[in-house]
């Protein structure tokens, strides 16, 4: 979309990136849990005062997409977490998320080749995520990068656990 507009986040942007991280996770995923496990889980990781910290760490990268000045969507990569060994020097997609009304407009691929290239530049071998059993869209679209199922883990929300795929890209 050319109405779109790519940067890295600030910590002036905590406070409209959390709201929209709480958001779009709730909206993709929130029917999933018991109310009670779905607001520890967004108290856990998207309040504005988290997402300052993020952002302010080196190790972690935030690119946004903006329609309007308005957050349509993001992508955080980071210090590779998941729990499978790996050698190298991996790094990972945390987040991924756009907003329903630019999804199929391109917005998710411009941010997985910004984090491409970030992985990269950075010197990373390889790209690692984690994407939910079920969410057949999502890995479609991992599947066009050549990213390749590695092995599974609880993703938990509260108390609820999830059953999430591990997949890898190597990067050459």
């Amino acid at each position: 979309m050319s109405d779109i507009v790519y940067r890295k986040a600030t910590r002036a942007d905590a406070e409209a990136l959390a709201a929209f991280a709480a958001r779009t996770f709730t909206e993709t995923f929130g029917h999933l849990y018991p109310p009670e496990d779905l607001a520890a889980f967004l108290a856990a990781k998207y309040g504005a005062d988290i997402q300052a910290r993020e952002i302010a760490d080196p190790e972690t990268m935030y690119t946004l997409a903006l329609r309007d000045g308005v957050t349509v969507g993001y992508c955080q990569l980071g210090a590779y977490e998941l729990p499978i060994a790996c050698d190298g020097a991996p790094l990972e997609i945390h987040r991924l998320y756009v907003d329903s009304s630019v999804k199929g407009a391109g917005v998710a691929r411009a941010l997985m080749d910004d984090a491409l290239a970030q992985a990269r530049s950075r010197g990373a071998t390889s790209l690692w995520l984690s994407v939910w059993e079920n969410n057949a869209r999502a890995q479609a679209f991992y599947n066009r990068y050549g990213f390749e199922h590695m092995g599974e883990h609880k993703f938990m929300v509260g108390k609820t656990a999830d059953r999430d795929f591990i997949w890898r890209l190597r990067l050459g």
